[in-house]
């Protein structure tokens, strides 16, 4: 008949000569029972009682009661087995079999075997298998242990070659990475995301072995880290190496290498290496280098180089270099090199060299190099190169083929411009040579003069000088030429003290022939010479002109 379970224990205990010995709170009181126990043991009751939800264990003459914890159901579960080819059956090593939801991955051994530990997400585990030039394999699992799977891969058809069109531009490759023979970045095409993740060194972090299949949010690494790329922000103490893309931030102690492109800014206390396209402010110590367009600003201490084009400025304590079409502004303390088109301002402390269009100038310390055309200014400290040169030259010497500007220097020669060699005679020297070169408007001049009448007695007097002169068109073949000359006029034996002749000339020149030319005006003389010298040259004229008269000057150094 039914009874309550308390008062049924009592029943049964005085009938077997023993006590229960429990926690009451195990035992409901409201619980009924009915039991038969004849010719049972005590275990048999017991066990038609609680239906094994009570361990038994006797001391004495008690009966000891305990409730029976419910077994956890396993949260973690081994799975292991063997992949395999599906079309021979071989045994696929160095394949990835992993779970990118725990970031779980095991690499098979050289007979294809694996081990792979799985945390349940449901009444069901799943994972993946991938491998190079195989089909990727995804495998659901009630949730228990496995053992000895068997997992069959199919392999990819060769694929046909694809005609490339030559006349598109071609993008570069992504630069070759530490890490990259890695069997998880070989075989897994799958891209795993993930917010946050923190790594002592490549694959010693939260996200393990699949490091370089992860997209963070946000990537802290103490020392270095490795991963496919950043969205928000990446630090580095020593490095860090991000296989794709990277933005808005990255900063590293030593050094950042992104396989691809780069957004927003990036820092290294030494080095910044890109793959892609960068629009970022860089900021290196030493040195900077894209292979990509360069969009933005680079600073390094002491090189930048983009091997596409530069829309920006650089700036380098020793040199810059941009490729392809560019725009920009280039600042340095030693070279500047384009070697595209480039529209924009270079500012070298040594040199510049454009190898292709510049529409814009240079300005150097040393020298300047336009080896195409150049449609602003160049500005050197002593030499200016230019194929084709719209505005003006200003360096102790310039060349260019042809000038819009003026070229302002100690000599100028413009190879479609204004170079004249000239033979003529004065009232002092009978024998006189002269280069002018450079432009119509601006020129310099090349002198040089002898008295030959007084070669035979040792005591003749000779001259070299320079000056600058403008040839202005009266008529097609008509010319007014104004120069100012110094020269040092010297007697056989050089004379090292101040004797120096000064002339301002005017006068017209008359074109005869395509390449000759005849001139004659006036000259107004002026010596200079020390008194107190008394081997000082006397440089007076030996016969007068009649209708005009030298002027000669003495006039003292103090």
């Amino acid at each position: 008949m039914d009874e309550r379970l308390p008062e049924a224990l009592v029943k049964i205990s005085k009938e077997g000569g023993f006590s229960f010995s429990y926690n009451s709170s195990i035992i409901s009181v409201e619980q009924t029972v009915t039991v038969y126990a004849f010719e049972r043991s005590i275990r048999e009751v017991l066990d038609q009682l609680f239906k094994g939800s009570m361990q038994y264990s006797e001391k004495g003459k008690y009966i000891i009661l305990k409730k029976v914890a419910l077994a956890a159901k396993p949260s973690q579960f081994l799975v292991s087995g063997f992949v395999e080819d599906s079309f021979n059956q071989s045994k696929i090593e160095n394949a990835s079999v992993y779970d990118k939801h725990s970031i779980a991955s095991v690499i098979t051994d050289e007979v294809g075997f694996f081990q792979l530990k799985l945390s349940k997400q449901t009444d069901s585990v799943r994972f993946s298998v991938s491998k190079k030039n195989y089909f990727d394999t995804l495998i659901t699992l009630p949730a228990q242990n496995y053992q000895s799977l068997k997992i069959l891969m199919r392999s990819k058809q060769p694929v046909k070659p694809v005609a490339i069109d030559t006349t598109k531009e071609i993008k570069p490759e992504p630069i070759a990475l530490p890490y990259d023979s890695e069997p998880n970045v070989q075989n897994i095409s799958d891209t795993i995301y993930r917010d946050i993740q923190i790594s002592i060194l490549p694959f010693i972090g939260t996200n393990e072995g699949l490091s370089g299949n992860v997209i963070n949010n946000y990537s802290i690494n103490i020392l270095g880290g490795y991963s496919l790329g950043t969205r928000q922000i990446e630090l580095g103490f020593f490095f860090n190496i991000d296989r794709g893309d990277v933005s808005w931030l990255q900063i590293a102690g030593l050094g950042n290498l992104v396989g691809r492109n780069v957004y927003g800014v990036q820092a290294a206390g030494f080095a910044n290496i890109n793959g892609g396209e960068v629009k970022a402010l860089q900021l290196a110590g030493f040195y900077n280098g894209n292979k990509g367009e360069m969009n933005g600003v680079q600073v390094a201490g002491f090189a930048n180089t983009n091997l596409r084009a530069l829309h920006g400025v650089q700036v380098a304590g020793f040199h810059n270099l941009a490729r392809g079409r560019s725009r920009g502004v280039q600042v340095t303390g030693g070279v500047n090199v384009s070697l595209g088109n480039f529209r924009g301002t270079q500012i070298g402390g040594a040199m510049n060299l454009t190898t292709k269009n510049l529409y814009g100038s240079q300005l150097a310390g040393v020298a300047n190099f336009g080896t195409r055309r150049v449609a602003g200014s160049q500005i050197a400290g002593v030499f200016n190169y230019g194929k084709n040169v719209r505005g003006t030259q200003i360096g102790l010497l310039n060349y260019a083929d042809t000038l819009g500007g003026v070229p302002i220097g100690l000599v100028s020669y413009v190879n479609h411009g204004y170079h004249k060699i000239e033979i003529s005679a004065d009232e002092i020297f009978y024998a006189n040579l002269a280069f002018r070169t450079g432009a119509r408007k601006f020129y310099n001049i090349l002198l040089a003069g002898i008295q030959p009448n007084q070669l035979t007695n040792n005591d003749y007097l000779w001259t070299f000088g320079y000056g600058l002169g403008t040839a202005r068109k009266i008529t097609r073949g008509i010319q007014l030429n104004i120069d100012a000359t110094a020269q040092h006029v010297t007697k056989s034996s050089f004379t090292n003290s101040l004797s120096l002749l000064n002339k301002i000339h005017a006068g017209l020149d008359f074109k005869l022939a395509r390449k000759f030319w005849i001139y004659g005006g006036v000259t107004l003389n002026g010596y200079l010479a020390d008194p107190s010298v008394s081997d000082t040259p006397f440089c007076s004229p030996t016969t007068s002109p009649k209708s005009f008269q030298s002027a000669i000057l003495m006039l003292p150094t103090t």
